[in-house]
C-alpha cells in the first residue's frame, strides 16, 4: 500500500482509490450588508398604539415625555432593586410596577418612601407602567408630571402586561437587517436564496411554489434576530409580490392562494446561486461544512452553480431534504467516508 500524490490510496495490482481534491472554502461567509450600528428605537408613545390594545394601557401623567426613547427590548421589574442600590435600574427601559413593588413602597415610612421614589425618577427610566389597575400616591403622579416621565396604567395582571409589552418590544427593537434575496419555506425549512440580480432566484422560487412550497418574501428580506434565532419576513408594502422578467409583477397569494405564502419563517439554510465560473472548484463531497453569518449568527451555507438547463428547483428541494437529515444527526457524506474508512481498514488487516 502506498499514498498517491493526489491524496488517494494505491493498492498494488488491485485497487486505486483516488479522491478529488476539495476546494478550501472559507470557514465563514459574511453577509454583504451590515446592520445599522445605532439599532432601532421606539418612543414611549408607541406603547399606546393599537398593537398593545389588548392590555388597555392609559396615560396617567407625564404626557410631555411620550417622546422619550425606548432602546432596550427587555422590560424591567424593580423587584429586589428597591431594597438595594438603584444603579441596577437601566435607562432606556420600561419599568413595570406590580403588586409586590407597590406593597413594598407602601410599607416604608413617608420619608424613606419619598427618598426611594425620587431615586426611581433620578434613574432616567423611559416610563413607568402600573399593572393590576393599581393606583399610587398623588406625590408619585406629581413627580411623573413634573419630571416628564410618562406614567401608564393597565387593569390587567402583571404577568400578562409583562408578556405583551415584552413581546412588543422584542419584535420592534430586535436587531434587524435587509438583504437582497428570496426567502422560502421548503419542506418546513427556511431557505434564503442569495445571488446577483438576474441569476434566477425568482424563477427558481416560482417553480418551487408551483411544486407546493411557500413564499415568504421576494427581492427584499427583512431579517430579525431574537436570541439565537433569525426570522425573516417581507416589507408590508410588497409582501407576497414577485417580479419576473418578461411578465412583470405578480401576486403569489392571489394566483396560488393563501397556502402558497406565509408571513414569516425562521432562517435555517442559506443558498447562494451564481453563474458557473470556469476554473472555480465547487464542493463535490459535502464533508466540509461552511457557514454564512447574518447579525452575528452562523447559518449552514451552500454555493450552487447555475448553468443553462439545470433544474434548480429539484436541487433546492434536495438541499433542503439533506439539511433536514443533518439536523436529525445523519450526514450522508460523512457516513460514506466512515464506510470507506472501515472498508480500507478491513483490507489492511
Amino acid at each position: 500500500m502506498t499514498l498517491a500524490r493526489d491524496g488517494g490510496i494505491k493498492w498494488p495490482g488491485r485497487i486505486d482509490l483516488r479522491f478529488p481534491r476539495r476546494k478550501e472554502f472559507p470557514a465563514l461567509e459574511r453577509s454583504p450588508v451590515q446592520p445599522d450600528p445605532t439599532g432601532p428605537t421606539l418612543k414611549v408613545r408607541d406603547l399606546l398604539s393599537e398593537e398593545l390594545s389588548e392590555i388597555r394601557l392609559t396615560l396617567v401623567a407625564g404626557e410631555s415625555g411620550l417622546d422619550h426613547p425606548l432602546t432596550h427590548p427587555r422590560i424591567q421589574k424593580a423587584g429586589l432593586a428597591l431594597t438595594g442600590p438603584l444603579s441596577q435600574l437601566q435607562p432606556g427601559r420600561v419599568q413595570i410596577l406590580g403588586l409586590s413593588e407597590i406593597t413594598f413602597l407602601e410599607q416604608l415610612s413617608s420619608a424613606d418612601r419619598s427618598e426611594l421614589v425620587q431615586g426611581l425618577f433620578d434613574a432616567r427610566l423611559s416610563c413607568f407602567i402600573l399593572s393590576r389597575g393599581l393606583s399610587y400616591s398623588p406625590h408619585f403622579v406629581q413627580l411623573a408630571e413634573r419630571q416628564s416621565v410618562p406614567l401608564l396604567a393597565s387593569p390587567l395582571p402583571t404577568a400578562q402586561v409583562v408578556e405583551a409589552v415584552g413581546a412588543f418590544l422584542e419584535s420592534r427593537l430586535a436587531p434587524r437587517q435587509l438583504l437582497h434575496g428570496v426567502l422560502l419555506d421548503i419542506y418546513g425549512l427556511g431557505v434564503l436564496l442569495l445571488g446577483q440580480s438576474g441569476v434566477g432566484k425568482s424563477e427558481a422560487a416560482l417553480d418551487l411554489i408551483v411544486r407546493g412550497h411557500r413564499l415568504v418574501s421576494d427581492d427584499v428580506v427583512e431579517i430579525l434576530r431574537r436570541g439565537n434565532i433569525l426570522s425573516g419576513t417581507g416589507p408590508a408594502l410588497t409582501r407576497f409580490h414577485m417580479e419576473l422578467r418578461g411578465l412583470g409583477i405578480i401576486n403569489i397569494k392571489d394566483l396560488f392562494g393563501v397556502a402558497a405564502v406565509r408571513e414569516r419563517k425562521d432562517l435555517e439554510l442559506v443558498v447562494k446561486l451564481e453563474h458557473w465560473k470556469e476554473g472555480k472548484t465547487y464542493e463535490r463531497l459535502g464533508i466540509d461544512e461552511t457557514h454564512y453569518e447574518i447579525l452575528g449568527l452562523a447559518l449552514p451555507y451552500i454555493e450552487m452553480p447555475v448553468t443553462p438547463g439545470k433544474n434548480l428547483s429539484v436541487l433546492l428541494e434536495v438541499a433542503a431534504r439533506n439539511q433536514l437529515l443533518k439536523r436529525r444527526g445523519y450526514h450522508p457524506a460523512k457516513e460514506l467516508a466512515r464506510r470507506l474508512n472501515e472498508n480500507i481498514r478491513g483490507k489492511i488487516s
